[in-house]
């Protein structure tokens, strides 16, 4: 068995051990009586869908199963079937098909976690949870992910209404449940994310942690006249100790006062009450890294100065890119962004469905290796195509499966170069809902 029909043996049988008792709605009644489209068929169905309409997606997978025409379901048929799925079903799947695939790859005995969070805009009539206020307002969910740089997979997110995101919030959570694995783990984030509770939460797991922080941010850890004594490139850990009261007679360490650092009431919080007594020691590195002629970036972490010098520090952050254009991958390349819906539920089912989709390709890709070429440049297979190249693996019908080499057709696609040190501006614009009448 080759590695693209092993990949997709291993997401069928993750699927296979998912029942409808424990992931519907109302397990003595949803999915009970034979329909056109049970249970692990519409979990398949969803995974391998395309960016078409719902009618084409529809044909398209009963036409690669060998059925004839009259036993295709209708498209309401199928939203009735979606509807019945619990809110647990494609997390679980996602997983389950994880488990199932090569163990993470590792950066020198830690594996290598990006945080972050992108927006999906989608139509809604009705969603007010959802409505993101602006000029230009609009609907929307919130995806926070946390995503292996290294393996280049999701491992968990969590998807919020888009008016009431709260990336701080997720992200606590989702390190929380990281918990239960023995792997070492580097978490890497941008600025935004990085914050005293983050810091703890990942402690609190025996978890690393690399944040991007702002100078400000940086300059209140380390304090005004400290700061402004050190050089241009420093690396430097402090000792702060986290309050979240104004009575300094009750703080055990008055020879230095200056160590502590108050958390407001309107800071989330999750080790201490506000005007709760008691007090919680933070160690953290503050580094500053010089980007080029008059630019540095502050990144705080608490790795350790003998095993991750400043340019270890600042190749990890480097790879923290991974997450940005795998989002990239996942809404344009893999039509994350085309939903054939307008309600919330649904939108998140295909958004996990995609980032199931998403792993599946990546297993595959990463077990393919590139000749090296006598050229310039160093050069990496063309993610975009391979992605196209085993999406259509999986929905193709089986007498296509059996005969493409999805390898070779990988290998086919043209390279691209690795060309280190470049950089460009981002163009940020306003990202609208795709319309239905695209189809």
């Amino acid at each position: 068995m080759n590695i693209a029909e092993a990949t997709r043996s291993r997401l069928v049988g993750a699927i296979g051990t998912m029942t409808p008792t424990d992931f519907s709605r109302d397990p003595g009644k949803h999915f009970t009586r034979n329909r056109k489209l049970p249970f692990q068929n519409l979990l398949l169905l969803k995974v391998s869908s395309a960016k078409g309409s719902l009618p084409e997606e529809l044909r398209h997978f009963h036409l690669s199963k060998g059925f004839p025409p009259e036993e295709a379901p209708s498209k309401s048929s199928y939203i009735q079937q979606c509807g019945k799925l619990s809110e647990d079903a494609f997390p679980t799947l996602l997983h389950k098909f994880n488990d199932a695939c090569s163990p993470p790859a590792l950066l020198q005995g830690h594996q290598l976690i990006a945080c972050d969070g992108s927006g999906f805009a989608f139509h809604s009539d009705w969603d007010w949870d959802a409505y993101v206020r602006g000029e230009n307002g609009y609907f929307a969910v919130h995806l926070v992910a946390l995503y292996d740089l290294i393996s280049r997979k999701y491992i968990d997110a969590e998807i919020q209404a888009g008016r009431f995101k709260n990336e701080h919030e997720a992200i606590c959570n989702l390190t929380d449940r990281q918990k239960s694995t023995n792997t070492k783990k580097i978490l890497v984030a941008d600025r935004g994310l990085g914050s005293y509770n983050f810091y703890l939460h990942a402690e609190g797991i025996g978890a690393s942690y690399l944040v991007r922080i702002t100078e400000s941010r940086a300059r209140s850890l380390l304090g005004k006249e400290q700061f402004a004594e050190l050089g241009e490139p420093f690396d430097v850990t402090v000792t702060r100790h986290l309050v979240r009261h104004h009575r300094k007679s009750e703080y055990l360490h008055q020879d230095c006062l200056d160590d502590y650092r108050f958390i407001s009431s309107s800071t989330q919080f999750d080790f201490l009450k506000h005007g709760e007594s008691g007090e919680i020691p933070l160690t953290v590195r503050i580094v500053r890294v010089k980007i080029k002629e008059g630019v540095y970036e502050y990144l705080a972490t608490n790795l350790g100065r003998a095993e991750f010098p400043i340019l270890a520090i600042k190749e990890i952050y480097r790879l923290r890119w991974g997450i940005e254009t795998s989002f990239r991958d996942l809404k344009h390349t893999l039509g994350a962004e085309k939903f054939r819906s307008r309600q919330r539920e649904f939108v998140i089912q295909e958004i996990w469905s995609r980032m199931i989709l998403y792993n599946f390709c990546m297993e595959i890709v990463n077990q393919v290796t590139l000749k090296k070429q006598g050229c310039k440049y160093v050069y990496c297979i063309n993610i975009a195509q391979a992605l196209k190249t085993c999406h259509e693996f999986l929905r193709a019908c089986p007498h296509v499966r059996k005969s493409m080499d999805v390898i070779g057709w990988i290998l086919k696609a043209e390279p691209c170069p690795v060309r280190e040190g470049r950089n460009f501006p981002r163009k940020k614009k306003h990202q609208g809902a795709q319309s239905f009448n695209y189809r």
